[in-house]
């Protein structure tokens, strides 16, 4: 199951934010919209609801900007996924065929270990991640 493009940025920004963390630099939301390539308009959304959630703060003024409320160890693809994209509920037909109940219950089961997956993994394994990538070396 695909999530929206939304919970794609939100986890791009956060991972940018979390970068910084161990520095306590602030980032504007220019700088992370320009780094990441996400719209700024729909960026400055996202940081909203970010912040709504208690995952960042922002600062105001000329150096102002967004940093992380808490250790990148301690926040979840899926806060951040939540903080973006609230669960819509499912509603489960009880007049529904067998072949239906059958289907439905195989996506719920699909949702169910995209879900565990996306609770156990942290910013700071994300950044571990990428740095384990971008430390690889081709040879040819």
């Amino acid at each position: 199951m695909q999530l929206p493009v939304k919970a794609h940025y939100a986890t791009l920004a956060m991972l940018a934010l979390a970068e910084k963390y161990e520095s306590r630099e602030v980032l504007p939301a220019r700088a992370i919209a320009v780094e990441q390539s996400i719209p700024s308009q729909f960026l400055t959304q996202i940081l909203q609801q970010l912040r709504a959630a208690g995952l960042i703060t922002s600062t105001r003024g000329s150096s102002g900007g967004f940093y992380l409320d808490r250790p990148p160890s301690c926040i979840t693809v899926g806060e951040v996924v939540d903080a973006v994209c609230p669960a819509a509920s499912s509603s489960t037909d009880t007049q529904a065929s067998p072949l239906s109940q059958v289907v439905n219950e195989v996506w719920e089961e699909v949702r169910t270990q995209q879900r565990e997956v996306l609770d156990r993994l942290t910013m700071s394994e994300l950044l571990a991640r990428s740095q384990d990538s971008s430390n690889c070396m081709f040879y040819i």
